[in-house]
């Protein structure tokens, strides 16, 4: 009976680890972890009173919002976003709105960020750029956007 008490609390501790570290542990490795720019959208852009506020999500119905880390560099605002799809069973919402306190910092620009690639969504000059996951081209050079609006 010791030895089953034993493995039961093994196993136990070994998924309340796995669950912690897919949770947070992340944020440990930087942008290296987040999601890549190309499956993140954002639908508002705010960028006023000392504060950033983008909310957003991604293009998969299967992940979960984990979190997000971001860096300011030269007035440029990078934002890293974590989903989770193993943990996604618990809570199927994709969709995000992080607030981040710049503290009288200048914005020029917003990007959303991985550990290779990054996607400007926002410009102090344009506003919210189109941040939307692109469509597909059809064969004949036209997107989905382009057909539907004919």
């Amino acid at each position: 009976m010791k030895k089953f008490c034993w493995i039961v609390v093994i196993v136990f501790v070994v998924i309340a680890f796995m669950f912690t570290l897919s949770r947070y542990g992340w944020r440990i490795f930087g942008f290296s972890m987040c999601n890549s720019p190309n499956s993140l959208y954002a639908e508002t852009v705010s960028v006023e009173n000392g504060s950033v506020r983008i909310k957003g999500g991604i293009g998969s119905s299967a992940p979960a919002y984990v979190g997000h880390i971001y860096e300011i560099e030269d007035n440029n605002l990078y934002i890293g976003v974590k989903h989770n799809t193993l943990l996604g069973f618990i809570n199927r919402w994709g969709n995000f709105d992080i607030t981040i306190s710049v503290d009288n910092t200048y914005i020029e620009n917003v990007y959303f960020k991985d550990s290779n690639s990054e996607k400007l969504i926002w410009n102090v000059d344009e506003g919210i750029i189109r941040a939307i996951p692109q469509t597909t081209q059809s064969k004949d050079g036209a997107t989905e956007d382009d057909e539907m609006n004919q």
